[in-house]
């Protein structure tokens, strides 16, 4: 038996969708011994269906029958596109195939919700489904989610090398790793006493604030700053249907921020906010002045317990075991009743 697992490519590389899927497949296939399926991002509605269905024998050509595929999902490649993939694995006799979702797009976009009956029926064709969260299981089955055997995901890796030869410095700043388009909350920052360091360029709108901007950064040399700078990291959103969709997902920026040794500020419906409290990974707050509060009256004392506890946290991040216990246990899943 071989385990197969699809992973994204053709997307731009600051792409967090593209990172996340190149991770796990690095985990996978490096640390497990699974072989990748590449998938290519591409407009599918230039394939006629006889030039479609060539490509995806292209993509399976290593299958044999009783393997198990992931498939992480979406491809981006749009559900029809997922639904004849997953018919092409059907072919074969006795495999058995791993819905990996990594995120929901029915609820991430406007628009979008028409798309969710076609995601559950793609997710119930499935033998076992990797869920992003408790949270997001209970939304699925809520909406229709059959399968009987689903893991639940929680936390993402973030392998990264990291000198750890020292603690990140006490240092009243909050990092965030999200740019004014997207997370438009960071034009009101107001805080004189926080400094707010942002993965963006100014354009003029940040004169006068307490901001300072570093521009676009490579991961490895953003998490080498992060643990250099110190102080914690943002995961945040003010757009409602942002908001809403993380009350059920896993950041990747979360993980980020942990992987460099650095505590985390999330809000109280985030999936993992009660893990932070009890592992005393960060702060949790109900809005950005009482996450600013917090900050200014951490104490240094109070800041080197939580960097000691990030830190012993960050060797499960950096190290793939996330991911690594979650393939494992979805192949054992599938083979023990």
């Amino acid at each position: 038996m071989q385990v197969h697992i699809t992973n994204l490519h053709g997307q731009d590389s600051k792409s967090t969708a593209q990172q996340a899927q190149n991770m796990v497949t690095e985990v996978a296939t490096k640390q497990l011994g699974f072989s990748e399926m590449g998938l290519y991002f591409y407009d599918v509605s230039t394939d006629s269906p006889d030039k479609l269905s060539g490509r995806l024998d292209g993509i399976i050509s290593s299958l044999s029958m009783g393997d198990v595929v992931i498939l992480q999902t979406p491809t981006w490649n749009g559900v029809a596109y997922e639904n004849h993939l997953l018919d092409k694995f059907r072919d074969y006799r006795g495999v058995k195939v791993v819905a990996f979702i990594h995120d929901m797009v029915p609820w991430m976009f406007e628009g979008s919700a028409g798309m969710l009956t076609d995601y559950i029926k793609l997710y119930n064709r499935c033998d076992l489904v990797i869920s992003p969260t408790e949270k997001m299981t209970a939304r699925l089955r809520k909406h229709g989610l059959t399968v009987k055997k689903v893991i639940n995901q929680e936390f993402w890796d973030h392998p990264v090398a990291v000198d750890t030869a020292t603690f990140p410095p006490f240092n009243r700043v909050i990092n965030f790793i999200g740019w004014d388009k997207k997370f438009d909350f960071v034009k009101n920052w107001s805080a004189a006493d926080v400094k707010l360091i942002l993965t963006d360029t100014d354009t003029g709108w940040g004169a006068g604030k307490n901001i300072e901007f570093i521009g676009y950064q490579n991961d490895a040399d953003l998490v080498s700053r992060m643990h250099r700078t110190g102080g914690f990291g943002l995961v945040w959103s003010e757009n409602p249907l942002v908001r809403d969709y993380m009350k059920y997902c896993v950041s990747y920026k979360l993980s980020t921020y942990l992987a460099a040794g650095i505590p985390v500020i999330v809000e109280p419906d985030t999936p993992q906010a009660n893990t932070i409290l009890t592992k005393k990974l960060g702060l949790v707050a109900n809005s950005l002045d009482e996450a600013v509060e917090q900050v200014k009256q951490m104490t240094p004392a109070d800041y080197q317990e939580m960097v000691v506890a990030v830190e012993r946290f960050a060797q499960l991040i950096r190290g793939g075991y996330f991911t690594k216990r979650l393939l494992t246990q979805a192949v054992f899943d599938l083979f023990y009743d």
